[in-house]
């Protein structure tokens, strides 16, 4: 693999990795925009263009700042004995405008809410005092088996 940078006067820098059959080129403009090119034998393959925030956060997913490789003990730890459940609360309204703090979900099922996604948006670690859950949110639980059956059951 190798990797060059060329200056691109008045538009901004090109960054090329030469792969062993394919090339990827990321054109970096003055602007914040972002071009993103595979070439292989000086043909275009494919060509995606990104704003700057959503370049942001590929390059935050590729250098692992949102996941990082585990160990194999730790694998077989986290499957056996960890759930992470997405659960659209639409269908439960017994959480509809309440908050965690409210509905007591720790101390009545063990489970721990580590996120709610509105409209897109992720809230990681949600306030359980105040953030209130909406019809249209998902929230992401974790436990293990037995406490989300017991939250299963606490929110039906």
């Amino acid at each position: 693999m190798e990797f060059q940078e060329v200056d691109l006067p008045a538009v901004g820098k090109k960054y090329i990795i030469n792969l062993d059959n394919l090339d990827i080129v990321v054109i970096y403009h003055n602007t914040g925009k972002r071009e993103l090119y595979f070439v292989k034998d000086d043909e275009v393959l494919y060509n995606i263009e990104f704003s700057e925030n959503i370049a942001k956060n590929l390059g935050m997913i590729l250098t692992g700042a949102f996941y990082q490789t585990l160990s194999p003990d730790k694998v077989d730890f986290i499957i056996n004995q960890v759930v992470m459940e997405w659960i659209k609360i639409k269908h439960y309204p017994k959480l509809h405008n309440k908050t965690i703090a409210e509905l007591d979900i720790r101390k009545n099922t063990g489970c721990t809410i580590i996120a709610v996604i509105r409209d897109g948006q992720f809230f990681i670690n949600p306030d359980p005092y105040q953030f209130k859950f909406d019809p249209k949110d998902t929230i992401i639980v974790v436990s293990n088996r037995e406490q989300l059956e017991k939250f299963f059951k606490y929110i039906s």
